[in-house]
Formats: structure tokens, sequence, C-alpha cells
């Protein structure tokens, strides 16, 4: 199944791989596809590719064919602004789902720079949220509400001695400055905070400081390879708390990862399970993603790239006979509301641009599966 998707990304995507015409309405996008995230990128891309094809398919927009420009950034934010600079020269009419705090932040200034709208976005924290400007249009809710739907869960349960263990870049200081103003809003303060590194190499001097702490919840924010990392060596070391994980870590591969070490893990969710087969909009994608890649390993990144291309064509499908940058912008902000899953709404306006509210959670069963 999964040489069928490799298969299909190494192809150029089929039908849509011919030339371009005057007439295409080309959308850019930057994302991992060799490097850390590569395995995520192209299932992304599968997923941007395939949704294309098929409105290409039912004539497309207003007749003109939309086709995506794809370059891979490598997950490096420096790599990611030198492609949205290229995108932004060859007249593309967006740059779509940046991946990562680090490259949306660089890929935001290119776009504000450039007068390029930059839509949807895969990270919840960084310049996106806090400096938006005109030309952003996120989707998935912010890292925010992510750790105030942790908290709450929490509180539930009765732990309020939790402890934040953040990731050391970008990502992982704007992730640890919304744990913090949230747990202040709740009156909680971390009993730790504690810095780790992506390729969790320092787990052991983490997990020392966390044992002196003596959390009774730990809000993890981290990669994934940084997430199994302190996850496993955690339980083996027979802390037992429960770890709350953000939703970019709630995929199959975490959760193979972990193996044993599932218990007492829980992971937030910006869309509905996949699993969910009668919500429409799931079985829209399940349809499509099995179609176009042979797999039937259906995530939450993969619904959420499916929602977030369906907002892009319905702004395309509103800005006009020859949509434009700015008729997009117009368009997107005069939309409406949208929903997806009974759940995930948005609506932009002038001075709005947060995307959706709905956050989940989910845990992994015993036969490795998320279940909400």
């Amino acid at each position: 199944m999964k040489s069928a998707l490799i298969a299909f990304v190494l192809s150029g995507f089929g039908a849509c791989a011919v030339a371009q015409s005057a007439s295409d309405i080309l959308i850019g996008v930057s994302l991992p596809l060799s490097g850390p995230g590569a395995a995520a990128g192209k299932e992304g891309q599968a997923v941007m590719q395939g949704y294309i094809d098929s409105v290409n398919k039912a004539g497309g927009i207003q007749g003109k064919r939309i086709r995506l420009r794809v370059l891979d950034d490598e997950f490096n934010p420096k790599k990611a602004a030198d492609n949205a600079r290229q995108l932004a020269s060859e007249k593309v009419v967006a740059l779509f789902n940046c991946w990562g705090t680090g490259s949306c932040n660089a890929m935001l200034a290119v776009a504000n720079e450039k007068s390029v709208p930059l839509i949807a976005g895969i990270a919840g924290s960084g310049l996106m949220r806090t400096q938006p400007g005109r030309f952003v249009f996120n989707v998935r809710p912010t890292t925010g509400a992510e750790i105030a739907r942790m908290v709450d869960q929490m509180a539930v349960g009765g732990q309020t001695r939790m402890a934040v263990v953040y990731q050391k870049d970008d990502f992982g200081q704007s992730a640890l400055a919304a744990a913090q103003e949230v747990m202040a809003k709740a009156g909680l303060k971390p009993t730790a905070e504690v810095a780790l590194a992506a390729d969790g190499s320092d787990v052991p001097t983490v997990l020392e400081t966390l044992k002196k702490a003596a959390p009774n919840g730990v809000v993890l924010l981290a990669s994934s390879s940084a997430t199994v990392a302190l996850i496993t060596q955690a339980r083996r070391s027979g802390l037992a708390m429960p770890i709350y994980n953000l939703a970019a870590q709630a995929n199959q591969r975490v959760a193979t990862d972990l193996g044993e070490y599932t218990g007492n893990v829980i992971f937030t969710t910006v869309v509905p399970s996949p699993v969910r087969v009668a919500l429409p909009v799931v079985n829209e994608y399940r349809k499509l993603y099995a179609a176009v890649s042979g797999s039937d390993e259906f995530s939450y990144l993969g619904l959420e790239i499916f929602i977030n291309t369906k907002i892009l064509v319905e702004g395309l499908r509103n800005a006009g006979r020859d949509p434009s940058r700015e008729s997009l912008v117009t368009a997107l902000e005069t939309m409406g509301t949208k929903t997806y899953g009974d759940v995930v709404s948005v609506k932009y306006g002038p001075n709005h641009r947060d995307g959706s509210s709905f956050v989940g959670l989910a845990i992994v069963d015993r036969k490795g599966r998320f279940r909400e």
C-alpha cells in the first residue's frame, strides 16, 4: 500500500502533471518531501493533488484547471522561504499548506512582502497566529486552544501539578509561551518547564528534572522523534503520569513507535476521527485517499489536509472568472461560515484569520489504533 502511494508521488500525480496552460490557476506549495517529515509531507501532497485532480476532472474553476506547483523544503525554514520567493516570482495565486512553525514563519514574511495569500499552515503557533496580517488564512486551531483542552481534561482528572516539556527551537518556544498563557488564565503555574532536544538526545536529563518536580501530568510540546523518545524512556524509568501531546503527533508512526508504551498517553486532535464514516467529509476523504494511494491507512493529518484543500477550492470558486491574489483574499473574507464534519467551522473576515476552534482528544488502544 505504501509503495502505491510512493509511486503516485513520484509519477507527478497523474492527470495534472501535464504541461501548464496560460489559463491554469497556479497554487504554490512548499513542504517536506525529504528529510524530517518526508512521510507526512508525501501523504499531504497525495491528498492535495488527489482532491485538485477531482476538481479539475469535474470542470475545474469556471473551466480553468488548478495546478499545484510543489517544491521540497526538507523541513528547513530557510529552504521554505527560498521556495516561497521562487513560487511568488512564478505568479502563484496563493501559497498553500506551509509545514511547521519555523517554515510557516519564514514563508509568512515572503507572503506579506509579495502580497500573496498564505492559506492553511500546518502550525498552531508562531507569527501566523500572533502577527497574521492581511494575507494569512489559518484553518487549524491555535496551539493555545489545544493546550487549553489538555488543561481542562487534566482538571477533570485532578491533575493540577503540570510540567511542560518543550522542544528547543522556534516551535517549542512559541508553544511554551502559549502554555504559560493558558495556565496563567487557569490560575496554574507549571511545576517545571523543561527544554528537550528535537532529536531526544537529552531525554535522560529531562527525566531527572521531571522526577524531582514530581508532576501528576505532563504537557509535551515536541516533534515525533522527541515525543517517542521521552514517552518510551519515561515509562521504562517508572514515570506513569498522563502525558498530553499536540495533534501533530496523533499519527500512526508515533503510535507504532511507542509500541507497548501508549497507556496514559493522550493526544489532541484538530479534525474529527478519520474512522467516523458517518460524517460525509470523512467518507469523502477516505474514498479519495484510497483511490489515489491504494492505502487504507487513513489519518488525522490526511483529513486535515483534505479539509484545507476544500477551503482553498471554495475560495477559488468565489474569486471571480480569473482568480487573482487580491480576489482570493476578498473571496475568503466574504464566503461566510463553512463547516466540515459537524465540528470544524471556519469564517474569515477583514480582521479575523483564526480558523477553526475545534479540539478533540484521542488515545491509542491496545491494537495501536487511535480512539476518541
